[in-house]
């Protein structure tokens, strides 16, 4: 190898990389152990995570501990399920196509949108698709995005578009945590591709959605609407609020939250943008016996189809857990699930009127908020992690992504939550405060 390289020695080929990469000697690594020895050590770790059943958890922030039917995991672990794989020759799947292309259909019909793909890898990579589709659509090269959308997505999208000619602004809030469509409307220029925001938004709050849509349309950009999918159980659908992309993270629904992951993103559009969506799109139609057949009817791979041409480098999709959703849908079906974030929307309420009534704490002022909101305590941080002491998650402290709401907490009540569990919360608060 070294011969038809042209180089003599491992140390004159090694000599084109930095030396901080090349090995001086053996790894300072322990010696292998047996397989039960592996085992007992893997335990011992394991045992130091404290499971979420030990806590009184008000946490949310983009990951919700919602109820699962005892159902979903049993079927959802079929062997056709956890093991198939769509390949090349997808058809080959019918079984997996068929779920898949009802999953979108669900996704479809909670966001008003005519199409949805397979599902992509999380919401943060879902919004920056989202974007990129944008400026495939209108031909612009900058990205308006809203301050108050999930931080984690708002750092993904920047790295997204660093290796691009892309101008990424962001758009501020108000006092009340919500955007203000006039001024909005001032930061959206004739170069600006679209406007991305959270309905609700990170903090919970429900942003006026038609203002904001038509904000962005008024000037030509596209509205991408980055939502929370057990919201739109009961508000207005993004399509009937104008927006052209609607994307997020399907976590929400039937997927648990282990320790922060895998989930799925998801991300459905206006017909007219099909030919620029991101990822794969299941289609149904009829074999020559004129039986149902499910078919990959769109793919973007740039492996093998378009090359460079291809509108997006996602090779796949998180079929599995797009599949669990789908199961999980049709098993509440849609009043169950209507159910299931009503009572979510009530215990948040519920706990936010109880903290309104504590002195020396400040809660959110408008109560436009679905199942989380922002309340304010002295040294949040350390308000935190005293509660922790007493087994109470009280949520996320803000000031790490927001450095000007350093004393600000984010709390999150689901249907799983019980007017005692908050009583008890609320409790241990008012005795710190």
């Amino acid at each position: 190898m070294l011969a038809a390289i042209g180089a003599r020695t491992l140390d004159e080929l090694f000599s084109q990389i930095s030396p901080a990469l090349v090995l001086k000697g053996p790894l300072a690594l322990p010696a292998g152990l047996t397989e039960s020895a592996v085992r007992a050590k893997t335990k011992k770790l394991a045992e130091k995570n404290r499971p979420l059943a030990d806590f009184n958890s008000f946490l949310g922030a983009g990951c919700y501990d919602h109820y699962i039917p005892a159902a979903l995991g049993p079927l959802v672990n079929r062997a056709e399920f956890l093991t198939a794989y769509t390949p090349y020759q997808p058809e080959c799947s019918q079984g997996s196509l068929q779920a898949i292309y009802e999953y979108q259909s669900y996704i479809c019909a909670l966001t008003g949108m005519d199409v949805s793909n397979a599902s992509l890898f999380d919401g943060a990579s879902s919004v920056a698709e989202a974007a990129l589709m944008a400026m495939r659509v209108t031909g612009r090269s900058k990205v308006l995005v809203a301050e108050s959308l999930h931080p984690e997505y708002r750092r993904v999208l920047a790295t997204y578009l660093a290796g691009q000619k892309v101008k990424v602004e962001e758009a501020g809030f108000d006092p009340d945590l919500l955007l203000d469509a006039s001024a909005v409307a001032g930061k959206i220029s004739d170069d600006t591709s679209c406007f991305v925001f959270g309905y609700p938004n990170f903090f919970g709050m429900i942003e006026d959605g038609p203002k904001l849509c038509q904000a962005a349309k008024a000037k030509g950009a596209l509205a991408v609407m980055v939502v929370n999918p057990t919201a739109l159980a009961f508000l207005k659908d993004p399509g009937a609020a104008g927006a052209d992309i609607v994307c997020g993270d399907g976590q929400p629904l039937g997927c648990g939250m282990d320790f922060g992951g895998p989930s799925f993103g998801f991300l459905a559009a206006k017909n007219d943008y099909l030919r620029q969506m991101p990822g794969r799109i299941v289609g149904k139609t009829v074999d020559k016996d004129n039986n149902p057949a499910y078919c990959l009817t769109l793919s973007t791979r740039e492996q093998h189809i378009r090359r460079e041409k291809a509108t997006s480098n996602i090779c796949s999709n998180q079929s599995l857990k797009a599949i669990e959703a789908a199961v999980y849908l049709a098993l509440l079906g849609p009043i169950g699930f209507k159910k299931a974030a009503q009572a979510s929307f009530e215990l948040t309420h519920y706990l936010y009127g109880r903290l309104k009534g504590i002195k020396g704490l400040k809660v959110v002022a408008s109560s436009r908020f679905f199942h989380e909101f922002v309340w304010e305590v002295p040294e949040a941080k350390r308000f935190i992690r005293r509660l922790e002491r007493k087994n109470i998650i009280a949520g996320l402290a803000l000031g790490a992504d927001y450095p000007g709401m350093k004393n600000s907490i984010l709390s999150c009540c689901t249907e799983k939550k019980t007017k005692e569990e908050i009583d008890e919360f609320v409790e241990a608060v008012a005795k710190l405060i």
